[in-house]
């Protein structure tokens, strides 16, 4: 049978579908990326805020259709949508999908399609999912097999108060050195890897439960060791400002493997919204992180976001936020508005932003972090980089596009290399920066 798989929103979903993928090509099954000519479609979902839930609930929607005109057998619905939204709401509202399965069920997908196969209905949803995959769960890789995703953990434990990732996702629960240290040589044998991206809802947290304390530190000291040529490097994402230590600062410092490059979350710097958020850090902290990690490593890109428009957020708020900004000139920002998610604690506060001040608020910020991020990327013109190529300029392929230490894959801008080839897809190259953009650089192989 063939199989189309689609995997919404983060690359922690996209893991579990490689992972999925992988148990079904154990078992024989064809993958396909044509879902107009296959058996069955599997959505693997993201639905933690409300535009999530919209597109998860669009694809299922686009693939309702095709089951209706012929064209494919079975849906099923997998992941983060299944695991938010009760059996009877779901079976109500999309009654032409044949199996809803959470996130314990990835590593039972076999049993799953031999069940439709016999025209059972399935609803397969462990209400506090316990699930972790390992070194030894088969995996394909979804991303071009220069770079790969490993997740050193699942859930959270965090508990901020405009969020459903726990509720979703359960309790923080950390993989073994050993296992994570194991995935990590097995691609590298098995693909031509060059980066190794590390996530988790916080990998800062890392450790906690297994091993008694936060311990991310002695996991990259582990991972320092990988057979690797000492070229290819490794990065970290979704750290929380909470949970850093001089130790892990000093290590990263010091360690030419990972790169210059942290991925911070901080969600806003007024006191008042972030004791509302339930961040646990507090903006002077915010700020002695920052001046720290960048003392330590002075070639180091930081990377956030911030909500705007939170519950009770004062126009003096923002005007911290917009000051913060404006001082500290973080390399690069994403901005959101607040989704009022039920079930979470923010939903039922008062002093509810209007759409319109959200809306507002969030040009007003990404307006002033277009100016800082154009003088970043200006100070770059006439630098000599190590480029990673990931492919070719999809309206132009005698373009290529790369990225340095700076950017991370489907987050950050590009480097748009004007005269390589196309044997240098998945290379180190050296790019002179000739051009610079708000959000992208062009250069020249040198």
């Amino acid at each position: 049978m063939r199989i189309s798989i689609q995997s919404l929103g983060c690359p922690k979903n996209l893991v579990d579908s490689e992972v999925i993928c992988g148990y079904l090509l154990e078992n024989n099954y064809s993958i396909t990326n044509d879902i107009e000519n296959c058996d069955i479609a599997l959505i693997n979902t993201c639905s933690f805020i409300e535009p999530a839930v919209e597109e998860s609930i669009d694809t299922v929607l686009q693939a309702v259709q095709l089951k209706k005109e012929g064209k494919i057998k079975y849906i099923i619905v997998a992941g983060c949508l299944s695991q938010r939204y009760k059996q009877a709401e779901l079976i109500k509202s999309l009654p032409e999908v044949d199996a809803f399965i959470g996130i314990d069920e990835i590593n039972k997908i076999n049993d799953v399609i031999e069940k439709i196969i016999r025209g059972e209905n399935i609803f397969q949803v462990t209400s506090k999912p316990s699930f972790l995959y390992d070194e030894k769960s088969p995996r394909f890789l979804f991303t071009p097999g220069h770079y790969t995703y490993i997740k050193i953990a699942e859930g959270c434990n965090n508990a901020c108060t405009y969020c459903l990732i726990p509720q979703i996702k359960g309790h923080y629960r950390s993989r073994t050195r050993e296992s994570i240290y194991s995935e990590a040589q097995n691609l590298i044998d098995r693909y031509p890897l060059k980066e190794i991206i590390l996530i988790a809802e916080d990998t800062t947290y890392y450790g906690t439960d297994l091993y008694g304390k936060v311990s991310l530190v002695d996991l990259l000291r582990k991972l320092s060791h990988l057979n690797w040529p000492e070229e290819n490097r490794i990065r970290i994402l979704y750290t929380h400002p909470a949970h850093y230590s001089d130790e892990l600062i000093d290590f990263l410092a010091e360690n030419n493997r990972f790169c210059p490059y942290l991925d911070i979350p901080l969600q806003h710097i007024s006191d008042n919204i972030l004791h509302r958020m339930n961040r646990k850090i507090k903006k002077k902290d915010i700020i002695t992180l920052i001046e720290k990690l960048r003392s330590k490593i002075p070639e180091l890109t930081l990377r956030t976001t911030f909500l705007v428009g939170f519950p009770g957020e004062r126009e003096a708020d923002f005007q911290e936020l917009c000051d913060f900004v404006l001082e500290y000139k973080l390399e690069k920002i994403g901005v959101f508005t607040y989704y009022n998610e039920p079930h979470c604690p923010a939903s039922k506060y008062p002093d509810q932003v209007p759409k319109k001040i959200k809306k507002i608020r969030l040009d007003t910020l990404m307006k002033i972090q277009q100016k800082i991020a154009l003088t970043h990327q200006q100070s770059k013109i006439g630098q000599k980089m190590k480029v990673l190529i990931d492919g070719v300029l999809e309206k132009k392929k005698d373009i290529l596009i790369g990225r340095s230490c700076a950017e991370a894959p489907e987050i950050d801008g590009h480097i748009l290399v004007v005269n390589g080839k196309k044997k240098d897809i998945g290379q180190w190259v050296k790019v002179e920066i000739t051009k610079a953009y708000p959000y992208h650089l062009e250069g020249k192989i040198c």
